[in-house]
């Protein structure tokens, strides 16, 4: 995660598109035959992945806070992956 500026204001906000999160597969995963590669298969769809899910530190914090915001966090205490429903 990087941040989307070397500047600080608050309040920030995002110059980029919402996260969408999961917790049980990773969000957007795009499934392809190369799986069935033999020994590289799901190591090459992993890396064909792996760039897309790149968000910045500001994405991350709006998402928590919007998550601790509501009554019954859906999110608390479960691993999570998200991705920038933009790119």
């Amino acid at each position: 995660m990087t941040p989307e500026s070397s500047d600080i204001n608050v309040p920030t906000k995002s110059l980029h598109g919402k996260l969408i999160a999961n917790a049980a597969t990773p969000p957007l995963w795009h499934d392809s035959w190369i799986k069935y590669i033999p020994l590289i298969g799901t190591t090459l769809m992993c890396a064909m992945n792996a760039g897309r899910y790149e968000t910045t530190l500001e994405q991350n914090a709006e998402f928590i806070a919007s998550d601790l915001e509501s009554y019954e966090s859906r999110w608390s205490g479960t691993t999570v992956g998200v991705i920038d429903a933009s790119k």
